[in-house]
């Protein structure tokens, strides 16, 4: 079994970037975080044993009130207590009612403004680690590089190939435009060109251009399928499954 060098140093360079940035950005922002959900719990807690208080300090009025009914209608007394307690039961019932939807309002805000702030953090850091990756990569990459990741494309072609294949187009000619991040040895894109017209049998025109943001490697568009194996792709695609992930 071959291992492929550039494979394991992108992966090794990316985890290691990953790393390093998460040290440095992740941990003051997630302390904050964490500090601000304390405070917020501990509000939560002090608003619930307030409501608590006043709950109990109602229901110590309404034991009052019912103790002065029964000193001054003594003839109604049953009557007068059981009313009073039909009463209290209400308002306790109520009071307890309001307690809870206090308390699941806040514990909704709380959790919004938690998915909201690791949302935000999470996006913000994979931007910058993006950036991060790209310039990094720019200054240790180069034209050899950049053929070494164009002829693994080259060899590996079957998913292109399989994909095409599928479409039932009537064109007599397929165009396909391939954007490269250094200018391609017309060998080897007419190499690249009859190769897929080979497995395909099928005329094809390739539209070679520059684009330099790709750092190494080409991105190809048949149709509308678009296949990436620039390493500005990748990072792009590596950004995307993290912000994904949960």
């Amino acid at each position: 079994m071959k291992f492929n060098l550039w494979t394991i140093l992108f992966q090794v360079i990316n985890f290691v970037i990953l790393l390093y940035i998460l040290k440095r950005i992740l941990y003051k922002p997630i302390r904050e975080i964490i500090e601000k959900r304390r405070g917020l719990i501990a509000k939560t807690v002090g608003d619930a044993e307030k409501t608590k208080k006043e709950a109990l300090e109602l229901k110590e009025n309404n034991q009052k009130e019912l103790n002065k009914a029964k000193e001054l209608q003594g003839q109604m007394l049953e009557q007068s207590r059981e009313e009073a307690l039909k009463d209290r039961n209400k308002l306790l019932d109520e009071a307890h009612k309001e307690a809870a939807k206090i308390n699941e309002k806040e514990k909704a805000l709380i959790d919004a403004e938690k998915m909201r702030i690791e949302s935000e953090l999470k996006n913000k850091t994979l931007e910058m680690v993006s950036v991060f990756a790209s310039n990094l990569l720019k200054d240790i990459s180069d034209e050899e590089l950049h053929k070494a990741i164009f002829r693994k494309l080259v060899k590996e072609n079957g998913k292109i190939v399989s994909d095409i294949s599928k479409i039932k187009e009537k064109e007599e000619i397929l165009n396909i435009d391939l954007v490269t991040a250094y200018p391609l040895p017309m060998d080897d894109v007419k190499t690249f060109k009859e190769t897929l017209e080979s497995q395909l049998a099928k005329k094809i025109k390739m539209n070679t251009t520059v684009d330099k943001t790709l750092i190494a490697g080409v991105r190809i568009k048949a149709y509308d399928m678009i296949y990436d194996s620039s390493l500005a792709g990748q990072i792009n695609a590596l950004a995307s499954q993290l912000k994904e992930t949960r």
